[in-house]
């Protein structure tokens, strides 16, 4: 784990974090690691409802001590102290953070807190320096976010809710601009609570596994049991297969072809190694054809291949911010992916955004700064002052361990592909639950004993694992294997920013089985 390699590492509470990010900002500005002259130029401040100025921004900051933190997070203050001025000194700073701040019910806000930092040191947009989001799954941004796959967005970081973006996209679509409906539809959670309440009546599923992957699994399968279900999968049985009242056979990674948008903003082609096997089809042939089998088919006649949905992408971003027009898929075949924007094909694509060599950098507005966010009508950025607001489900005396759910490093997410790889199954062949040596021993668990692992919405049986990788009162259980579905046990609450599951933290009681 890279906790062994670090400098420092500082294990908090799962859920109470925010303190000990507002402490390191406060020992920052107090100590004078601040870029002043970055933050008059390129920084407003904001409590997420209104704006407020700097020294009201540093009079917030006053209340978070590393005292004060320490105890909340169930750290060591000289931890903090030390973090700080570990970041503060540093002539460059890169943070990475993936699942473990963004599956929470204030994912959001300690990712604005871990911004904060870089924003007031200056630490951003030149080489050495940034924050970054690794995202769960590989196509997370060109898949999902660049081509509008969210309830409330459209392709080229356009918005439902915005009349001009509903019509320039219906222009693009060949489709009467009624078409797109200006209410957003319902996001993950919204949709699955509306399947198991038979608000839905059919539903179709791809890319995605939510037989297994839902948090508080017992709420929602027998909505889709009940749902008439489609799923094209490249995988069967999968938990949602098994459910499913038709089954389409979707090619696999390797068989299909098409463009990759990875979470550094990079558009990478990919290319078919295998035709694909039985009667397995590409996922656009698979709707093109539902589409015509449905009455639909003159919508999707002019799409023949994956360079066809491509051509269309790129006319979706023309313009935009995230401008493609110079990633045609001749060009992408070619090299190892474009970061966008990329506005012609003679454009190398842009390393660092909102700064001199972004092609979209207005330099007579900037008027000599640095960085221009021009994303904000005054070219700045936002550090927010947000609450300290801990989990959704805080432990008990009923229920006293922070349960946490994650991957291993053989095997993703619900085992679809590394269930198949021999070698990756024999190196982590079983699910267990970790618990820490104190724990075990207050409790009489020994290593490999079977234990029970109780939530307010279900229990496991699983093997314990006692390892010093957890802290006290933390249980962790990876949630990969079909046959011991962790997110039985999960909490749904969600992040009202993002509306991500708060998958990272729910409280728990672990006994022996």
């Amino acid at each position: 784990p890279t906790d062994r390699v670090a400098d420092l590492h500082i294990q908090p509470m799962p859920g109470y974090d925010l303190a000990i990010m507002h402490t390191i900002a406060n020992i920052i500005v107090r100590e004078g690691y601040t870029d002043e002259a970055f933050i008059r130029e390129s920084v407003n401040f904001s409590d997420g409802k209104k704006p407020m100025s700097y020294e009201a921004y540093k009079k917030f900051l006053s209340q978070f001590t590393p005292e004060s933190a320490a105890k909340v997070a169930g750290v060591k203050a000289e931890d903090i102290v030390q973090a700080a001025r570990m970041f503060g000194r540093a002539k460059t700073a890169v943070s990475l953070w993936t699942m473990g701040v963004n599956q929470r019910t204030r994912g959001v806000w300690l990712n604005n807190l871990i911004h904060n930092l870089h924003l007031l040191t200056g630490k951003l947009g030149k080489p050495g320096c940034d924050s970054l989001s690794l995202t769960g799954q590989p196509n997370a941004c060109g898949g999902v976010r660049e081509g509008g796959g969210l309830c409330h967005i459209l392709p080229g970081h356009r918005k439902v809710a915005n009349p001009q973006h509903r019509k320039e996209i219906a222009a693009i679509w060949h489709v009467p601009v009624t078409n797109i409906k200006p209410k957003p539809g319902k996001h993950t959670i919204a949709m699955f609570e509306a399947v198991a309440k038979g608000e839905i009546k059919a539903l179709y599923v791809m890319c995605t596994n939510p037989a297994q992957s839902l948090p508080n699994l017992n709420k929602y399968l027998q909505g889709m049991r009940d749902v008439f279900m489609v799923v094209a999968d490249a995988f069967h049985p999968t938990q949602t297969t098994k459910l499913a009242d038709v089954v389409l056979p979707a090619a696999f990674w390797a068989e299909k072809e098409g463009v990759y948008g990875c979470t550094e903003r990079r558009s990478q082609y990919m290319p078919r190694l295998l035709q694909p096997a039985g009667e397995a089809r590409w996922d656009g042939d698979i709707l093109i054809d539902l589409a015509r089998r449905l009455g639909y088919g003159k919508n999707f006649e002019y799409f023949k291949t994956p360079e066809d949905v491509w051509n269309e992408y790129v006319l979706t971003t023309k313009g935009r911010d995230m401008d493609l027009t110079g990633a045609p898929y001749a060009r992408l075949k070619k090299v190892r992916g474009l970061r966008w924007p990329v506005p012609d094909v003679n454009h190398p694509g842009t390393r660092h955004r909102f700064t001199k060599e972004d092609p979209l950098f207005p330099k007579a507005k900037a008027n000599g700064r640095r960085m221009y966010f021009y994303g904000k009508p005054d070219g700045r950025a936002v550090v927010f002052a947000r609450p300290p607001k801990g989990p959704q489900e805080p432990t008990d005396a009923e229920y006293p361990f922070a349960l946490t759910t994650g991957r291993v490093l053989e095997h993703w997410h619900t085992m679809s592909m590394t269930g198949q790889v021999p070698q990756l199954v024999r190196a982590v062949p079983k699910p267990y639950v970790e618990i820490n040596p104190a724990d075990a021993a207050r409790l009489g668990i020994a290593d490999k004993d079977r234990v029970k692992v109780v939530t307010r919405r279900g229990e496991l049986e699983l093997e314990a694992r006692v390892i010093d990788r957890p802290r006290e009162k933390t249980l962790f259980v990876p949630w990969h294997w079909p046959e011991k579905l962790a997110n039985l046990l999960t909490i749904d609450a969600f992040d009202p920013g993002s509306k991500e599951p708060e998958y990272k933290v729910c409280a728990a009681r672990v006994v022996k089985a």
